[in-house]
């Protein structure tokens, strides 16, 4: 499918893809719960995100986010495309030209069950961790599915992060969103209130973790759910 033209000024009157931007035309993401093949794609430049292969524009994203790169995570691909998750809502997705963008693989995946307490990571589908989890918003503030690591804050390279911001907004503040930090870590400083705690073990494996990485979110009450398999091409 060829790429449509868009120029500079249609692209930039674009809104932006950020947290806190609610984007009409955005397609949901139809399958919550299925995992991913581990790729994710770094956009070189101010890029349109399309509604479908070869579609119609309805965002713009950026190489970084509040100055980290920004990665997303592959949740489907054609030939010349990728369909990425989305940090503007959860459940929200877009298609971007591979041609104009850098691909990378993730192994790790972090599972959040908020009804057991924990936190799960995994490495090529393997258990590589397990630590208790506490969450400070209300369960019911916290939607379930699949969503993505943010951006790390360290205090200096190679550190263990001081917090990891997911792409799920708690408030209308920029960025307002759903952090993990360690539960050593003062309240407020510099993990939200409404944050999830976890050992400072936790943050320590969780060092290895890039930006992209898709995060599953249990909240839903019944038996714990498991991670489909990958739906990418």
């Amino acid at each position: 499918m060829p790429v449509p033209f868009i120029s500079a000024a249609t692209l930039q009157e674009l809104p932006e893809v950020t947290a806190q931007t609610t984007l009409a035309g955005a397609p949901p993401d139809d399958h919550p719960d299925r995992g991913t093949a581990g790729l994710i794609v770094h956009p070189r430049a101010p890029l349109p995100v399309l509604d479908a292969v070869a579609g119609t524009a309805f965002a713009q994203i950026r190489p970084a986010w509040h100055g980290t790169e920004t990665w997303l995570p592959v949740i489907e691909q054609q030939p010349g495309w990728a369909r990425v998750l989305l940090p503007s809502h959860p459940g929200t997705t877009g298609w971007l030209d591979v041609s104009r963008v850098t691909l990378a693989g993730s192994p790790y995946t972090i599972h959040l069950d908020f009804r057991a307490g924990e936190l799960r990571l995994l490495r090529d589908s393997r258990a590589a961790g397990t630590w208790p989890a506490t969450l400070g918003a209300a369960p019911g503030s916290v939607p379930a599915g699949r969503t993505f690591l943010l951006s790390c804050v360290r205090r200096a390279p190679r550190t263990a992060p001081v917090l990891l911001r997911l792409a799920v907004p708690i408030n209308d503040r920029d960025p307002g969103l759903l952090t993990i930090h360690a539960g050593s870590a003062p309240l407020g400083e510099p993990g939200e209130r409404s944050g999830i705690r976890v050992p400072d073990s936790a943050m320590s494996a969780l060092q290895a973790v890039p930006p992209g990485c898709l995060v599953h979110i249990d909240t839903s009450p019944g038996e714990p759910s498991q991670l489909w398999p990958p739906d990418v091409n």
